[in-house]
């Protein structure tokens, strides 16, 4: 278990931290050339986070702690306006640092490049409406070269760091050169940091946030007023913030999380402890403790097992995917704002193999057992359903299936939303609609009806997805339950085929032998 929690503690959830060290080598580069500070821009302290907080939590430290605080502030310090500098001051950089170490090693000497610009290399390229197509141009190359010689490696974080970025450089060039040959097309304005795809909110789909009375800002946790103050809210895992926020987001995408991750974590909250955190939170990295009066109490989150400080960890409450698989518990529990979101993005997604990591739960849940029945049988009327033209014309299968196809087409998977449905018999009643149309137009339709087997010991019409049919393994020969069993459980098709395949072999040797 040990082991286990460290690893995703080193995989997982190491992810902000290699981003955030990137950046800061990027500051430190930059700082040398640039010692005004002009493309430093510090994180929020505590005492702003605070005052945009509307729970009142936040108060003023003691005069005693006030110096350790202040540490604690600069060890949290983000500098993320890099990520807006220009192509060509980072190879003017370059360039000059080059040039310098060049006529220090002499011109014998091999040239190292610097790690802490080679770090920062392909951050500082604009992904906003600023960007031109000369500035991306010089940026996929930059992007490229690093990827072509395998600058970061083919498997570390910062290598796919670097493939994502130039996947969104070239997406980002087309649409400017799409945008140039038509002036009348919409240019999409999203921004994209981190992985986030921010988009303004009047541009978000309504349908998504109709839920949500008031909606509060993902980063600073304070209350949107949409009609003073603009905001934007990310496409792929509904991240909102301040506009004032976007720049200082620290957080990875859910998005990117759960595409790299695929599966939900398998552990029952992993707890790990405050003091292999640091005493600080799992996210933005501000000092937490228990003994102190005004200090920050830590939150633990159920699903990874992390503390968090209260502006990254709201209280919200969710469904855990591991207690569902290993205990079949629904209880909501408290997570944070990540967790959060990544549980509602793998909501959906048919993910878990839920046979395979605990079969006895089809022992001890009977509507579990009816659900993989019924999906068992839909498998079945799926061969007849695409091979009819009358369903391809009525579009049966979109109709009522829709995107959950993945119930008919396995009975293996299930998504978390499927099991939340069985528990609450939700599924169960939709799988037995969906049941009885299929299997009512199969009956009714002349080209589906045409197709039914023969039972060959009754001479009597059925299908395989009937209740009392059964289905031979080796030649798909079905039988009713009943003949089957009066026969000793032996498919007849397969004896007829035996002994067919007996009588061939012995004329051939008749023939060899002369007889």
């Amino acid at each position: 278990m040990q082991s286990t929690v460290q690893n995703l503690r080193e995989g997982l959830w190491n992810l902000p931290s290699t981003v955030n060290s990137l950046l800061l080598a990027g500051t430190t580069v930059l700082g040398d050339r640039n010692s005004t500070g002009e493309l430093t821009a510090d994180r929020k302290s505590l005492t702003e986070r605070d005052d945009n907080n509307n729970d009142g939590s936040g108060e003023a430290l003691d005069a005693d702690d006030s110096e350790q605080d202040e540490e604690v502030q600069e060890k949290g310090t983000r500098t993320l306006e890099p990520m807006n500098s220009s192509v060509g001051s980072l190879q003017a950089l370059c360039d000059e640092r080059s040039d310098q170490e060049q006529d220090i090693a002499g011109p014998s000497s091999p040239t190292l490049p610097n790690p802490a610009i080679s770090g920062v290399k392909w951050q500082l390229v604009p992904l906003d409406q600023n960007a031109s197509l000369v500035e991306l141009s010089n940026a996929i190359d930059v992007c490229r070269s690093l990827v072509q010689t395998n600058a970061y490696g083919s498997e570390t974080e910062q290598g796919k760091w670097v493939v994502r970025h130039l996947i969104e450089l070239r997406y980002r060039y087309r649409e400017l050169l799409d945008y140039a040959r038509d002036p009348e097309a919409v240019l999409d304005d999203a921004e994209v940091i981190l992985g986030h795809h921010f988009v303004r909110r009047k541009q978000f789909p309504f349908q998504q946030l109709q839920r949500k009375r008031h909606l509060y800002c993902d980063h600073c946790s304070g209350i949107i007023w949409n009609v003073v103050q603009a905001s934007y809210v990310c496409y792929d895992c509904s991240f909102a913030a301040h506009h004032k926020c976007v720049r200082d987001v620290i957080r990875i995408c859910a998005h990117v999380v759960t595409t790299e991750h695929k599966l939900p974590i398998e552990c029952i909250c992993p707890e790990i402890g405050l003091a292999f955190q640091k005493y600080t939170c799992a996210e933005c990295g501000i000092q937490l403790s228990y003994q102190k009066r005004n200090s920050i109490q830590p939150r633990l989150c159920d699903y990874t097992g992390l503390y968090y400080c209260p502006a990254c960890h709201w209280n919200d409450t969710s469904v855990i995917p591991a207690r569902i698989t290993n205990n079949w518990d629904f209880v909501p529990r408290k997570v944070c704002r990540a967790s959060r979101q990544q549980i509602a993005l793998l909501l959906h997604k048919p993910v878990i193999s839920l046979e395979e990591k605990n079969p006895r739960l089809f022992t001890f849940i009977p509507r579990l057992a009816e659900v993989k029945r019924i999906r068992l049988q839909l498998g079945e009327m799926k061969r007849y359903l695409i091979a009819c033209r009358l369903a391809d014309e009525m579009k049966l299968l979109a109709k009522q299936i829709g995107k959950r196809r993945h119930l008919m087409e396995s009975c293996e998977l299930y998504s978390v939303a499927d099991l939340v449905g069985v528990e609450d018999g939700s599924l169960l009643s939709y799988l037995r609609t969906i049941r009885n149309t299929f299997e009512h137009h199969i009956r009714t339709c002349l080209i589906c009806s045409g197709k039914a087997y023969i039972c060959e010991l009754c001479n009597n019409d059925l299908f395989p997805f009937d209740e009392d049919a059964v289905s031979c393994t080796r030649c798909n020969a079905v039988s009713h339950q009943l003949c089957f069993d009066r026969k000793h459980k032996k498919c007849a098709k397969c004896s007829r085929i035996r002994r067919r395949a007996l009588q061939t072999l012995r004329e051939q040797l008749d023939l060899e032998n002369g007889n």
